[in-house]
């Protein structure tokens, strides 16, 4: 029998605990001994500015979902409350799983970017003077796309729907992590930061991250880990799950071969 890609590889996922189910499947699928350690976690702000949005939905030329927990979110308080059922303006998301969790709550994705960034959204929309657009996002959400919008002439509504906070840690979880791991993966630079911060007190946990293959889905979140002094392994050229296990796959299989 051929053994699988990650057989008895000890992985990190660091993905909050409501994220992580996909990720455990794939990486459990191709033989690894996973474990779960989230650094996330994610509550909803409600907000005037929101509800606001909502009753003039009408009024916006673009809805942008930079993620798929902003996704969530909107539609969660787009559930309760009675003006959110108006039609919606044009819609942009970040990447295809974004889109595809769009799909799957009935909001139709006008325009995806090649490369899943906000600052790729921000250049793709095109002409957008005088425009009035909609961001429901995160509290911690990176300023790029605002500011690149803005200065293209858009009116931004960037409006904190969640918020991103540290988990109290597994005793069991950290026990596994002090016994050692081979692989960690990283999908947000507060995922790189968190774990930081709670392992901060185990020098063992500190000393395997330095020798584990260390995986992040893409730069913003690989630029966080160079400035923690931890050194990436991996970091595909496209920003989704199933891609960065692959390029986790190619480098098991080049340190083997």
């Amino acid at each position: 029998m051929t053994p699988k890609p990650l057989a008895d590889q000890r992985i990190v996922v660091t993905r909050s605990a409501s994220q992580a189910s996909a990720t455990l499947a794939m990486l459990n699928e191709l033989g690894a001994a996973v474990i779960l350690f989230p650094t996330i976690q994610f509550v909803p702000i409600r907000n005037a500015a929101l509800d606001e949005a909502l009753r003039h939905l009408d009024s916006y030329d673009w809805l942008i979902f930079s993620s798929t927990n902003a996704v969530r979110f909107f539609c969660q308080v787009r559930a309760q409350s009675s003006s959110g059922w108006q039609q919606l303006p044009r819609v942009a998301a970040v990447g295809a799983v974004t889109a595809d969790l769009a799909a799957q709550n009935g909001i139709q994705v006008d325009f995806v970017p090649e490369t899943f960034t906000g600052e790729a959204i921000a250049r793709g929309l095109g002409n957008v003077r005088g425009q009035r657009i909609l961001l429901p996002r995160s509290r911690l959400g990176r300023q790029q796309i605002v500011d690149t919008l803005r200065a293209q002439g858009a009116e931004v509504n960037d409006v904190p729907i969640y918020d991103t906070v540290v988990p109290t840690p597994d005793p069991e979880a950290l026990q596994k992590l002090a016994q050692g791991f081979e692989g960690i993966l990283f999908a947000s630079p507060s995922s790189v930061r968190n774990f930081l911060q709670l392992t901060a007190a185990h020098p063992a946990v500190q000393q395997s991250l330095q020798e584990a293959v260390v995986a992040c889905i893409g730069p913003i979140t690989a630029r966080a880990c160079a400035e923690a002094g931890i050194s990436v392994s991996v970091s595909p050229n496209q920003y989704t799950l199933s891609d960065l296990i692959q390029a986790l796959i190619q480098q098991y299989n080049n340190h083997s071969s």
